[in-house]
């Protein structure tokens, strides 16, 4: 009986203290040990952590752009303008690891199994090259000579991160590399994936013999076609007599041209007129040869092919930035025919084939 009086009591008193107080005594709970087996406690708290580096640099991205950094892969673009491959590169054994960084491009000739230099020409093939192994950067390009100029002077190498580069190659494409429509259809992903146009393929060596690659070997581009009548030297002449015949012309005309396809040209002389009038020699008394012709007339209305026909055309030509054929000209004079200076214009036509 006295312990069941006794816990109101205290009970009571510390409520009258707590308002003496102004404050509130706050009872705690005492947690107690149970009386079981506690067997697992798991903790996430720490980690382990590894980091592993790549033996192969690692190309992280590339580009081919124009001048002003717009893209221009899988499309065509013009000849004779400045274009750029910018690489970004990783190499987590340090940058003085790099040894080369190489690009090769070539026009696949309608078949994908093509590759660098498969088949041989300075209008079909480019590489340009990035050499590193003494520490000091030296920018080349291989190959070709004078089908392409290539700008070292331009080329840059930046510093992104500590083992981190963007590596630009600047280059020109002159007037007879290889016209390249693609095959109807651009395809925007990666890879070797439109006919007749240009491959491209990078490559990373280190000094301990490792190779990145970009991805699926890398891309492709195009160029548009060209053709140029670059210079026309000479405007054949001779003298004769009424009823003279095969009187050649002198000098021999030189004509230069350009193109970056399979061409054809031909050439097409007017009737020659007599300065004050009163006569004309006609254009089937004039001849030519010259390019794949032998000395051929004129027949008054269609023109003689040098280079091709009016349906076959002459190969691209693969190792020279241009071209130039003589041609022979020759006059039969009839008679009568009155004394004088006669005059005609002579035309030249180059057409390249857009198939």
């Amino acid at each position: 009986m006295g312990c069941k009086k006794t816990l109101p009591i205290i009970v009571v008193t510390l409520f009258f203290l707590s308002l003496l107080t102004n404050g509130m005594i706050v009872m705690v709970p005492l947690e107690i040990a149970k009386a079981a087996d506690v067997t697992t406690w798991t903790d996430t708290n720490t980690s382990i952590n590894v980091t592993v580096y790549s033996n192969e640099p690692i190309i992280n991205w590339y580009d081919f752009q124009n001048i002003t950094s717009v893209s221009k892969l899988n499309q065509q673009v013009d000849v004779e303008e400045q274009y750029k491959f910018v690489i970004n590169i990783t190499s987590d054994q340090g940058w003085s690891n790099i040894d080369y960084i190489n690009i090769t491009a070539w026009y696949d000739n309608n078949s994908e199994a093509n590759g660098y230099n498969s088949t041989l020409g300075g209008n079909l093939n480019m590489k340009l090259q990035y050499e590193n192994e003494t520490g000091n950067a030296n920018w080349t390009m291989l190959w070709p000579d004078e089908e392409a100029i290539f700008y070292d002077a331009s080329c840059t190498e930046i510093n992104i991160s500590v083992n981190t580069y963007n590596l630009t190659f600047v280059f020109k494409p002159r007037n007879q590399t290889r016209y390249s429509p693609g095959d109807g259809s651009w395809d925007g992903g990666t890879g070797y994936n439109d006919l007749k146009s240009w491959n491209f393929n990078i490559t990373v060596e280190d000094a301990d013999g490792y190779e990145g690659y970009a991805d699926d070997n890398s891309n492709e581009y195009g160029y548009y076609m060209y053709t140029h009548i670059t210079q026309v030297t000479d405007n054949p002449a001779g003298t004769g007599v009424p009823g003279q015949q095969n009187i050649e012309l002198f000098p021999h005309a030189n004509v230069t041209t350009q193109c970056n396809a399979n061409y054809s040209l031909f050439t097409n002389v007017t009737n020659l007129s007599r300065v004050g009038g009163g006569d004309q020699i006609v254009n089937t008394s004039l001849s030519a040869a010259g390019g794949n012709i032998s000395r051929t007339n004129f027949d008054g209305g269609n023109p003689l092919y040098l280079w091709g026909t009016a349906s076959t055309y002459r190969p691209h030509l693969n190792n020279t930035y241009d071209d130039t054929v003589e041609i022979t000209y020759w006059v039969n004079l009839t008679t009568p025919l009155l004394s004088g200076y006669y005059n005609g214009s002579v035309t030249y036509t180059i057409n390249g084939d857009t198939t």
